[in-house]
């Protein structure tokens, strides 16, 4: 149950990693595309504006010689005025475009910590889940081994004594020497 629930973990974070990455690169393309066509614009208002400051010069002599000097000046300030504009415009936009592109990078920094957490505890739960198994197989060997044992020792007491009856070759008791006499006073084996 709980391994499952971990692969349903790892699954939703490693989906929720790709749908942050595409929608990291989708923003970066945007942004780029945008930046792209500010600058073509910025270059297309500088273009116009040089040509709008040439015609206004052109215009200009044309009208000093119709005696409208004064009007002229006023003019190309607020061409030019308007030109500043458009550049403080473009900065601030490019300002807000390396704003977004830091953004993005934070969150796809975000997105890869949060891989990264998921992978470490994946790796930690597995490893918590194959120690216990490890531990589990142990304990069933040793149980298997002690009842393999006890299959083929038979305890029982003779004369008030504990004995066991074991294979042949072994040391018997003198009234059944089906069975060994164990000697529990010092802790070691003894037959008579």
């Amino acid at each position: 149950m709980e391994q499952s629930k971990m692969e349903d973990f790892i699954a939703n974070a490693a989906l929720l990693a790709g749908h942050l990455t595409q929608q990291c690169e989708k923003v970066v393309a945007e942004q780029k595309s945008s930046t792209a066509d500010l600058q073509r614009a910025a270059a297309d208002v500088g273009q116009g504006v040089a040509a709008g400051r040439a015609e206004l010069a052109q215009s200009a002599r044309a009208a000093v010689r119709e005696a409208l000097s004064q009007e002229i000046p006023a003019a190309v300030e607020a061409i030019a005025d308007s030109g500043d504009r458009l550049r403080a415009i473009a900065d601030q936009l490019q300002r807000e475009q390396l704003a977004a592109a830091s953004g993005i990078r934070a969150l796809a920094w975000k997105a890869l910590a949060a891989m990264v957490v998921a992978a470490a505890v994946v790796i930690g739960g597995t490893a918590y889940v194959a120690s216990n198994n490890v531990q589990r197989a142990q304990n069933a060997r040793l149980e298997a081994e002690v009842m393999e044992t006890l299959q083929q020792v038979k305890i029982t007491a003779c004369d008030g004594k504990p004995c066991v009856k074991l294979s042949d070759g072994q040391q018997r008791w003198s009234r059944n020497d089906d069975y060994i006499l164990v000697d529990t006073s010092n802790g070691t084996g003894a037959g008579k």
